[in-house]
This record gives C-alpha cells, structure tokens and sequence, in this order.
C-alpha cells in the first residue's frame, strides 16, 4: 500500500529544501537557541528564580522593618515590654490566670 503525498511535496523539492542554505541556517538557529546555555528554556528557569528571589527580598525588607520597630518599642516604652511578654512567652501577672483558646481543626466525616 503507498501512501499517497499532497502534489506539491515530491522528492525533488525536499531535497532541494533540505540543501538551502537559508532552511539548514534556520534549523541551525533553532536547535541553537532551543539546545544551548542560554537556551530559552534556561533563561526562562533563571527568570522564575530571579523573581521569586526578588518577592523574597521585599518580604525579608518589611520584616527587618517590623522588627526594627519593635525592638524600638521594647526598649523605649514597659508597656510595650509587657504586651511582648504575655503574647510571645504567655507570662502572666501572680493575681491572674491566663487561658488559652486555640481554633479547633476541622475534623473530617468518614462514611
């Protein structure tokens, strides 16, 4: 059974493009610029990191801010000392008691 070629593909004219310069240039520019170093795969990928070590860089700058604040609060107001100490490490006064209420997990129904 042969398979039958549209009419304007025949053997001649695929050799004669496979022999063009200008198509073996293109292929060449493909294959260089999709198989090399600097492919546009790889500089995609190297992108993708520059961008989410840029995200990361402004979160790491608003929390250096954040913390600068308030290691300026802590050393200049006792209030601000206080409210540290009962949220972070839950200290508590000797006359009080301190109860903690945490968010319970959503429990799953199995069948």
């Amino acid at each position: 059974m042969k398979i039958k070629l549209p009419s304007f593909i025949n053997k001649k004219n695929t050799i004669r493009l496979l022999i063009n310069r200008y198509f073996l240039l293109f292929v060449a520019f493909i294959l260089l610029v999709l198989l090399s170093d600097n492919s546009i795969i790889y500089s995609y990928k190297i992108y993708k990191q520059y961008r989410d070590m840029r995200t990361r860089k402004e979160f790491y700058i608003n929390e250096i801010k954040n913390d600068s604040i308030n290691t300026i609060k802590l050393k200049t107001d006792i209030k601000a000392i206080e409210k540290f100490g009962r949220e972070k490490y839950m200290m508590k006064k000797d006359n009080e008691d301190v109860f903690i209420i945490r968010k319970a997990k959503k429990e799953t129904k199995e069948d």
